[in-house]
């Protein structure tokens, strides 16, 4: 029966202080914000990479396969 009681004084204060430091709570997360922007660009920069290499190289495989097919065949 108190539970709800506690419980609703804790969110209560809780609801107080981050009112109280709002613009503190602002600043941390517009930080992290950036900061993930950051990560998520740097991490967009590394798999766009990584697909071009896979990319090319499935392309160096597949002109490879068809110059030996040409020998293979007497066109070359």
């Amino acid at each position: 029966m108190a539970l709800p009681f506690i419980l609703g004084i804790a969110v209560g204060a809780g609801a107080v202080v981050a009112f109280n430091r709002s613009k503190k709570i602002q600043d941390k997360t517009h930080d992290i914000l950036e900061k993930s922007k950051d990560l998520a660009s740097d991490v967009k920069k590394n798999v766009e990479s990584t697909v071009a290499c896979v990319k090319d190289k499935i392309d160096k495989k597949e002109n490879s396969q068809t110059v030996e097919e040409k020998e293979k065949s007497g066109e070359v």
